[in-house]
């Protein structure tokens, strides 16, 4: 009775075990996110570096323990590598601010999408940053001006002065990662801010960037439009309340 007892204990673990493996495998083969995938399309810059190969390898096995999948249930998006108030960058080396943006990963030529309706105020090459985008969003439905950056980009799709809507393309990630800033991976930095700074106001004291409060910005989770931290999806057959934000990509269904 003792050894059968003992007996189907050990059948009970060896089962436990099983289910555990069978639904990690599950799991896996239905994970919404191909983290390889958008790591190396991330990293293309290195393609036409073999000298840089050591270099490489570090990033790519950054970029795969580090990026967040924050894709709402049901949808795959780009995942993020630097998150607000990170203190790595994209790179993995230690920024010198807090960070006060989220940093988004992504394929050349994707399109960026307006996170609301707003009015596009700059469009700028900067000389670190390379292509850069200010649009104005208005007023969140707490009050903040959402004055939004979307710098790092390639091909602009508005121009200065356009009024844009929710979900609309604005620009495209770049094909060729060349800017400083950039760090050598394809990425969208969204920052947003409450003070602009007027063009008569650039490159002077506080006004080295597109908005005065580039050090103390507002963090980009607080105001999506499912809630405080629960990344929004744009679906173009859905009605957004106004003052709240959508991702600045598309998203899958899966």
């Amino acid at each position: 009775m003792v050894f059968l007892k003992k007996y189907n204990l050990f059948c009970f673990i060896i089962y436990f075990f099983n289910l555990i493996l069978i639904c990690s495998q599950i799991k896996a083969e239905n994970a919404p996110l191909n983290i390889q995938k958008y790591c190396e399309g991330a990293l293309e810059f290195y393609l036409d570096r073999p000298d840089l190969e050591t270099e490489f390898n570090r990033r790519l096995e950054f970029c795969k323990v580090t990026i967040k999948d924050i894709s709402p249930q049901g949808f795959e998006t780009n995942p993020i590598i630097s998150d607000f108030r990170s203190m790595y960058g994209v790179n993995g080396r230690t920024r010198m601010q807090i960070h006060q943006g989220i940093d988004i990963i992504g394929n050349a030529n994707q399109p960026i999408i307006a996170i609301a309706d707003g009015i596009v105020l700059e469009t700028e090459e900067k000389l670190c940053e390379g292509p850069s985008l200010v649009i104005d969003h208005g007023k969140s439905v707490t009050g903040e001006r959402l004055i939004a950056v979307y710098t790092h980009t390639g091909t602009f799709l508005v121009k200065e002065g356009d009024k844009v809507k929710r979900g609309m393309p604005v620009a495209k990630l770049p094909e060729k990662i060349k800017f400083p800033c950039m760090a050598r991976v394809r990425h969208l930095h969204l920052q947003i801010g409450q003070e602009y700074c007027e063009k008569e106001e650039k490159n002077k004291w506080g006004c080295d960037f597109f908005i005065k409060d580039k050090y103390s910005s507002l963090n980009p989770h607080l105001f999506w439009s499912n809630g405080k931290n629960k990344v929004t999806c744009y679906d173009e057959n859905k009605e957004f309340e106004k003052g709240t934000i959508t991702y600045p990509f598309f998203c899958k269904k899966i």
